[in-house]
């Protein structure tokens, strides 16, 4: 009998922890979501942000979607990830991770490319003092995605690998990459100066180390042919 009795006041004092619990975390004013935090903003609002998380205030915490805050959050054309946790008592923290623009694409119009090679919106409103990446035919983006977006990846090696690879250029100096369907990859230096990739960028910009080692100043416009893989053809602009 005392076992018992013992088992069932154990019973009771789990049941009213319990009750206690839920109360705490559904019921009481100290559980329910105050404030909602946005962390790692740069270009974005804050403001956009907590509106397209839709959290609602006095929502009890536990009952904040934070899956659905995530989806909601990343629908941002800024945002590349977004991670949301509880902070009892009382706020949601949203971090995000804002994209960063590394190059514009002209299309029919010029959009935003960032360093994953995502095309994230449209070139309003923003610096267009960025590299752009031109060239691949409007065609190639509605009816073969997947193959503009491997030339724009292409493109934004060429961009990072031209400034490692020369030891002369940086990516400031560059104004354009065009792809071309017959020639290949060409970088264009703000200074008007070219040079002409081919098809195999990366020995081609192997090549160009070279030459710039004995004496090819990229500083003065030259339009260099890397082309053909035996052969490099310099002339000056």
């Amino acid at each position: 009998m005392k076992r018992l009795l013992r088992n069932i006041g154990i019973a009771l004092v789990a049941t009213t922890v319990g009750v206690g619990t839920v109360w705490l975390l559904r019921g009481s004013e100290l559980t329910r979501c105050h404030t909602v935090d946005v962390e790692g903003l740069t270009v974005i609002d804050a403001v956009e942000i907590r509106h397209l998380a839709n959290v609602g205030l006095g929502l009890p915490l536990v009952s904040v979607d934070l899956d659905a805050v995530v989806a909601g959050v990343e629908r941002h054309p800024w945002v590349a990830h977004a991670n949301v946790r509880r902070a009892f008592p009382d706020r949601v923290v949203i971090q995000v991770q804002e994209r960063v623009a590394t190059a514009l694409l002209l299309l029919d119009k010029l959009y935003l490319v960032d360093d994953a090679g995502t095309v994230f919106r449209q070139a309003n409103g923003v610096s267009l003092d960025l590299p752009v990446l031109t060239g691949i035919p409007l065609n190639y983006a509605t009816e073969q995605p997947e193959l503009a977006r491997r030339i724009v990846k292409d493109c934004l090696s060429v961009l990072a690998r031209s400034a490692e690879a020369s030891g002369q250029i940086q990516q400031k100096d560059i104004s354009e990459v065009r792809f071309d369907a017959r020639a290949g990859y060409m970088v264009v230096l703000r200074n008007g100066g070219e040079v002409l990739l081919g098809f195999a960028p990366d020995d081609a910009l192997s090549r160009l180390a070279r030459l710039a080692h004995p004496g090819v100043d990229l500083a003065t416009p030259h339009r260099i042919d890397l082309g053909s893989p035996r052969l490099a053809v310099v002339t000056p602009l």
